[in-house]
């Protein structure tokens, strides 16, 4: 048996297509998710939206195409009271008549090393695949809520509609006003990231690889101005099911940014209220969604079970650790046990300084010990520590240390990252 030869490498694009190697490596990617087979054409469109991207391929020559695949890129990730620099992980799949050959390990153990080496923080990953990438130190950090709304029985409390609401028809000016509001609002939650041009493509026109670049025309793109004409919010949405054959058409939210409370009000106010509209639904809102305590009756509003949505492996605790702020002053000794490396150490965290938390390694006994994969959940102030202690995944060395754990890392807001990858 030939062992397949790891190769990395950087799409090059000439007037908007990929060379023949970012085209072979689409190819491999999408059929390992099950992806439509596109002409060579498509192919190299799609090719070059991962231009500036890290492409890994595990090869068995004379084949061109790889056999495991795996993609990534540096992003800005959102911490509690600041940013850090991320590794963001995608498109790892393996050709099935290659599984079970150690290729995932492989590819995404070389694209870990590669992120720490560079100075990544961190690296992040979404997953289908419930806990498949424990063993390589991601813990799960965010969630998503699906909300829906019966448009029928929603009425707000407060009558007063503010600011003006505008339908952007055009992508390039849809864009221009979206995307100044993202950046500022995902800053606010921390597991948020910065988006690719690729993505904004995405969720703006809905066009890509997987549906054959097709412009999806039932998605519009609406604005909220406040009263002082400031874009302060907008959100996408789409027909997901057609009025015609109930009289009630269901909405789907695809993605909704608010800089104030008064722009989240009336965006859901103008989803709420079109005619012909029944129901609204957004399968990735965050898990503290205010929209029930800005209604009459709350039981308009329903969430449904929390879903897996941002998994976060440590590279550089020190460094991550430093990035984000505190809520409590206090000092304690955590070890964190990383079977690759990256995160191994004892650290004492020292928050009494709330500009500038101290992070030094410790030769003293720790007051909690944690694995990798429990560090990259409790970070971001997601997950409390003391539940991971009910569940044997965090060992409190000294009596009420993860209490006072979860008092330091508490968030400003839950953790949400409302960006698919």
């Amino acid at each position: 048996m030939v062992t397949p030869e790891v190769r990395t490498f950087g799409p090059r694009v000439t007037e908007g297509s990929a060379d023949a190697g970012t085209v072979a490596w689409t190819r491999a990617q999408m059929s390992a998710f099950l992806g439509a087979r596109l002409d060579p054409e498509h192919l190299a469109r799609a090719g070059a939206a991962f231009e500036g991207n890290r492409l890994r391929g595990a090869y068995v020559d004379p084949d061109p195409t790889p056999v495991a695949t795996l993609r990534s890129w540096d992003a800005e990730l959102t911490v509690p009271g600041g940013t850090v620099r991320a590794d963001v992980i995608t498109g790892i799949g393996v050709r099935s008549t290659h599984r079970r050959r150690g290729l995932t390990d492989r590819l995404l153990t070389e694209d870990l090393g590669a992120a720490a080496r560079a100075g990544a923080a961190a690296a992040v990953l979404t997953s289908t695949q419930g806990a498949l990438y424990e063993r390589w130190g991601f813990g799960l950090a965010t969630r998503t809520r699906p909300l829906t709304v019966d448009t029928a029985r929603a009425r707000f409390r407060d009558p007063v509609v503010r600011g003006s609401l505008e339908i952007v028809e055009r992508p390039d000016a849809a864009l221009a006003l979206a995307r100044p509001i993202h950046e500022r609002a995902r800053r606010r939650h921390p597991g948020a990231l910065e988006r690719l041009a690729s993505q904004w493509d995405s969720v703006v026109v809905g066009a890509g690889p997987w549906n054959g670049f097709e412009v999806d025309r039932q998605r519009h793109v609406v604005i909220w101005r406040d009263d002082d004409g400031r874009p302060a919010g907008y959100v996408v949405h789409r027909v997901e099911e057609s009025w015609y054959a109930t009289g009630a058409a269901t909405l789907g939210v695809v993605d909704l940014q608010a800089l104030t409370p008064s722009a989240y009000l009336e965006l859901w106010r103008h989803l709420c209220s079109q005619d012909l509209v029944g129901t609204v639904r957004w399968s990735g809102a965050s898990t503290d969604e205010p929209l029930s305590w800005l209604l009459t009756d709350p039981r308009a509003a329903v969430s449904g079970e929390d879903d897996a949505m941002l998994w976060l492996r440590v590279l550089d605790v020190p460094g991550l650790l430093a990035a984000r702020r505190y809520p409590a002053e206090d000092a304690l000794v955590v070890e964190v046990d990383d079977p690759l490396g990256h995160a191994r150490g004892r650290w004492r965290l020292d928050t009494h300084d709330r500009v500038a938390p101290a992070v030094t390694a410790a030769s003293g006994e720790p007051d909690v010990v944690l694995p990798a994969t429990s560090l990259g959940s409790v970070v971001l102030g997601g997950v409390d520590p003391r539940l991971l202690v009910r569940a044997g995944r965090l060992d409190e060395r000294s009596a009420g240390a993860a209490g006072r754990l979860a008092r330091m890392l508490a968030p400003p807001t839950v953790p949400w990252n409302g960006t698919r990858f």
